[in-house]
């Protein structure tokens, strides 16, 4: 299990759209892949939870991957979060 804080930079924060993107990228791998942020904790798969994180341009998260490909998955998640527009 790989976990890793990351600080989001995207200019509108994750409103739908880049939130579905970031589920895209998240569900492309088999690991069990979570996002948490305060006391809440959900599953990066899940676009109704990443919604309910309501995560905005400069918050620090906290990124969970467990599986055969997580560091993979942390990688891309770090790069979508802190370089996609």
């Amino acid at each position: 299990m790989i976990k890793k804080s990351m600080t989001i930079a995207l200019k509108g924060g994750l409103e739908a759209r880049p939130v579905a993107e970031l589920v895209q990228v998240a569900s492309k791998y088999d690991s069990r892949i979570y996002i948490e942020l305060g006391t809440k904790r959900v599953n990066a798969k899940s676009i109704m939870g990443m919604m309910s994180l309501e995560l905005d341009n400069g918050d620090e998260m906290t990124v969970s991957a467990d599986g055969a490909d997580e560091q993979q998955a942390i990688s891309d998640i770090e790069k979508f979060v802190t370089s996609h527009q």
